[in-house]
């Protein structure tokens, strides 16, 4: 007996668009993160890649930084950079656009010694990619102090942040996406 093929017509309408938003949905969902911790307490930077291939503007003004991270107290001598981000320098898909704020800034002395003074910090490295741009300005990476219970408070869980200091030099380092300003 001779088997004839079956032609089966390809689905065309609602059903496969069913499949496919949600698919979208997923892709979305999952692009953007920003330094997370791993199982070792350590910081990852898990950010996309950056939308600019050309080194993003270093930026000296405060009072961006104050309205956001107003935790930090007064902070002067600051050297940061803002990108947007997207998967191998495309945006993927249309929308709210994320942006990273990385950088480094002179914290009150006073200020610093309330910050580290309570709660559990650990001294190691900082977690998160150091642009290129600001490196210089942050040099060695490997003894700051650090606490996820701070970047929590900063962040209030409305956007990833983590935030390193340095008391030999009264500096902070931060690294962020999408951070909001406060009102308070």
């Amino acid at each position: 007996m001779k088997r004839t093929p079956v032609k089966v017509k390809p689905r065309t309408g609602s059903a496969r668009n069913l499949l496919v938003i949600p698919a979208a949905a997923l892709l979305a969902s999952g692009c953007t993160s920003a330094p997370e911790t791993n199982s070792a307490g350590q910081g990852e930077d898990r950010r996309l890649t950056a939308a600019a291939t050309t080194p993003a503007q270093v930026r000296t003004d405060v009072e961006p930084l104050k309205r956001r991270f107003p935790q930090l107290g007064e902070l002067s001598a600051t050297k940061w950079v803002g990108r947007v981000l997207a998967k191998n320098s495309v945006p993927e898909i249309p929308g709210p656009t994320d942006v990273s704020l990385d950088g480094v800034a002179q914290v009150d002395p006073a200020m610093l010694t309330a910050i580290t003074g309570s709660g559990t910090w650990r001294e190691g490295s900082i977690g998160c990619g150091v642009p290129q741009e600001i490196a210089p300005e942050v040099g060695d990476t490997t003894v700051w102090l650090h606490s996820e219970a701070f970047d929590k408070s900063v962040t209030q869980t409305q956007y990833t942040g983590s935030f390193y200091f340095d008391k030999q030099t009264n500096r902070v380092y931060f690294c962020t996406v999408n951070p909001k300003e406060r009102t308070s």
